[in-house]
């Protein structure tokens, strides 16, 4: 069946008009108002497929009916005519929820391109809001998962820091302690969770990537820029940017971005207008940033800047009694994303579980089941579909009588830098350090390749 189209004007002449040409087309099934309320009314017997609504008109005019329309239906294509094509009033009716503003007399080819358009485009902008709602969900503070008082004292911070739009946030843990997760919760229990989330590792990137990357650049400001490109901080708008392994920066990089945050302003690379930062900053990092500091690798007034609101966040280690949520939080988690009827751990295997320091804290603990449950293929997951934690992580040996802390410190790296079979990453986060950091230390210690 063709799809609907409601025409709302108070001239009912023109509406009959437009509602003829639009049938010519032989694609619409019109039905034609000269009353906001009646075209409600109907609307509540069969909801249209479109909509097309004059401006001007007697109370509600047409941006109170965009408004409502859209309040009710987030995908509803609607489309606003008026006599007068003045920038001013588009714009209102743009942001009151109208796909398209078009003046009279109306080009019916494009009206109905626009409107063809605007129908085909409505199945993908629903599936996109689904899955922007399921990993809104995702990130909530009820999916900090754990009893623990340290645990609850997370989501209480997430909970206080939502209401504070403009405090800059620092996040503190071990690696795989939960710190992007966490930026994800502020981000949508905020008012910033109508913006965009998008957030970079600050360990990744060379400082001249890192700088483009983040603030953009303008067509020509190196070799490789033949277009202009916005950066991060342009694309969050009043969303959020999240700073990951903040503590990598270097000394000048840490420069441009304290200017950043104190202004509240850029420009991108190669470019001289300036640019307002309208977003909120979460930043995390693994490393002692007060060391860093005193050590001269991190700025102080940066990190002054940086912990208006902090928190550590715990290891799992210190959450024993949480282990046992979690691991069947994972398990009931992937026997959903494997298509698998496994439901529950056998106790052997939840004791084998606990008796794990877990150096890679949760994300560890994560992989394991994941592994685990590609393996188990009977209602229980039990010892033998587990991976032996000590080649996944090895814990920490005790130094020999008289060797020093250097030794031990390079011997540990050793050894997990073999467990994992030379693979960098693994061991750095079975480490608790970053990639660059484990790299420094082997470079200090003679171990690169």
């Amino acid at each position: 069946m063709p799809p609907k189209v409601y025409i709302l004007d108070d001239d009912l002449s023109f509406a009959k008009l437009l509602a003829v040409n639009l049938r010519g087309a032989g694609t619409f099934r019109i039905e034609v108002f000269d009353r906001a309320e009646k075209l409600f009314a109907r609307r509540a017997e069969e909801p249209p497929d479109a909509v097309v609504t004059d401006l001007v008109m007697p109370d509600p005019d047409g941006i109170a009916v965009t408004r409502r329309l859209r309040e009710s239906d987030p995908h509803l294509p609607i489309f606003v005519l008026t006599a007068h094509g003045e920038i001013a009033t588009a714009i209102d009716a743009l942001k009151a929820g109208a796909n398209e503003y078009l003046t009279k007399p109306v080009n019916i080819d494009e009206l109905t391109t626009l409107i063809k358009r605007a129908l085909a485009e409505r199945p993908l902008k629903e599936e996109a809001a689904s899955i922007e709602e399921t990993r809104k969900k995702s990130f909530t503070t009820g999916a900090i998962l754990g009893a623990d008082p340290k645990v609850g004292a997370v989501r209480e911070f997430v909970r206080r820091v939502a209401e504070a739009p403009g405090a800059t946030v620092l996040l503190l843990g071990e690696s795989g302690t939960g710190k992007n997760l966490v930026a994800h919760a502020i981000h949508y229990a905020s008012a910033a969770a109508g913006g965009r989330f998008v957030e970079i590792n600050c360990a990744a990137l060379p400082p001249h990537l890192l700088e483009a990357e983040l603030f953009g650049y303008q067509k020509g400001a190196f070799t490789d820029a033949r277009e202009s490109k916005r950066g991060l901080l342009e694309v969050a708008e009043n969303g959020t940017v999240f700073l990951d392994e903040i503590g990598e920066l270097s000394p000048e990089f840490q420069a441009k971005l304290l200017n950043v945050l104190e202004s509240r302003r850029f420009r991108r690379v190669g470019g001289t207008e300036e640019l307002e930062v309208p977003a909120r900053f979460v930043t995390a990092t693994n490393r002692n940033l007060e060391e860093a500091v005193q050590a001269g690798r991190f700025r102080q007034d940066l990190y002054y800047r940086i912990r208006v609101a902090t928190i550590v966040l715990p290891p799992l280690r210190e959450l024993d009694g949480d282990l046992p949520l979690l691991a069947e939080h994972f398990r009931e988690f992937f026997s959903r994303e494997f298509k698998k009827d496994v439901r529950r751990i056998a106790p052997a295997a939840l004791a084998r579980l606990r008796a794990w320091r877990w150096p890679g804290n949760v994300r560890e603990l994560r992989n394991v089941i994941e592994r685990a449950m590609i393996f188990a293929d009977d209602k229980e997951l039990r010892v033998e579909h587990l991976p032996p934690l000590e080649s996944i992580a090895p814990a920490p040996e005790a130094a020999h009588a008289g060797s020093t802390l250097v030794d031990a410190e390079k011997a540990h790296i050793q050894r997990t830098l073999a467990a994992f079979n030379g693979n960098v990453q693994r061991a750095a986060e079975a480490l608790g350090i970053s990639r660059k950091n484990l790299w420094e230390k082997r470079k200090k210690y003679g171990l690169l390749e």
